[in-house]
């Protein structure tokens, strides 16, 4: 498979929540339809029950949270990799298909600086899925959202509401603190470690920047994580989700 085309594919994934599962959203857009006219008849301030189950969402995800690709990438999973991809694309295209598809996920640029390159170098493109703003670890503790640095250091701890779900299907949240900065919204994608053993979530001071993927302060730029207590089944699930779901 030639590389661009593979970098289309895997950002049309990335636009799909990516490894969230691509078939539950065609799914999920029926039943939202089905819910809307059942609670037509609601009286205003009623909630129906799917925005009860999307403001629950921060309880499915309880925990703390590391970066995803790092550890997706590490030595000892090699193996895993090279059997999943090889399996679909051949033994042979097995290591260049690995190393692509943990490339497009580990750029090291974002916002403007992406959209300038990529305008200028369209094979180049690849996502950022890396933690920003100096944290090292994200933990969710009931509607408490917060993040240390390598040393353990706290980062930011805020309480998050949640606003709505968005057209893409991210779960908004907003802080209740007014000085939260880059912290103040978080986007999360309907992934939780039970069923798709992995999280993805983007985060800024405007609520406006999470509105896309190629645009704006953050284009090119969708965080990948795992739980800081993951285990190696764990792993090879989330290897086996993100191979089957690019590449097949």
């Amino acid at each position: 498979m030639k590389k661009k085309n593979l970098a289309y594919l895997l950002c049309s994934a990335m636009m799909l929540t990516a490894t969230a599962g691509f078939t539950a959203g065609a799914e999920e857009t029926e039943t939202e339809a089905v819910v809307e006219a059942e609670s037509a008849g609601e009286t205003e301030g009623e909630q129906s029950a799917e925005e009860v189950q999307d403001a629950d969402f921060l309880s499915k995800i309880q925990g703390s949270y590391i970066e995803l690709f790092p550890e997706m990438a590490k030595e000892e999973y090699r193996d895993i990799w090279l059997e999943e991809t090889g399996a679909i694309v051949g033994e042979d295209k097995a290591e260049e298909t690995t190393d692509m598809l943990l490339g497009m996920c580990m750029a090291e640029i974002y916002g403007q600086e992406a959209i300038d390159a990529y305008a200028e170098d369209p094979d180049s493109m690849a996502f950022d899925c890396y933690f920003l703003g100096g944290v090292s670890e994200f933990t969710v503790d009931g509607d408490t959202i917060s993040g240390v640095d390598e040393e353990g250091n706290e980062v930011f701890s805020h309480t998050y509401d949640y606003l709505e779900t968005d057209e893409n299907g991210f779960y908004l949240y907003q802080s209740e603190d007014a000085d939260a900065g880059q912290f103040t919204y978080f986007a999360f994608a309907p992934d939780t470690m039970d069923e798709t053993w992995h999280l993805e979530f983007r985060y800024s001071e405007d609520l406006s920047d999470l509105a896309s993927w190629y645009e704006g302060a953050y284009a090119y730029w969708n965080v990948g994580a795992i739980a800081a207590d993951y285990d190696a089944e764990d792993m090879e699930n989330a290897i086996h989700l993100f191979a089957t779901e690019n590449l097949e």
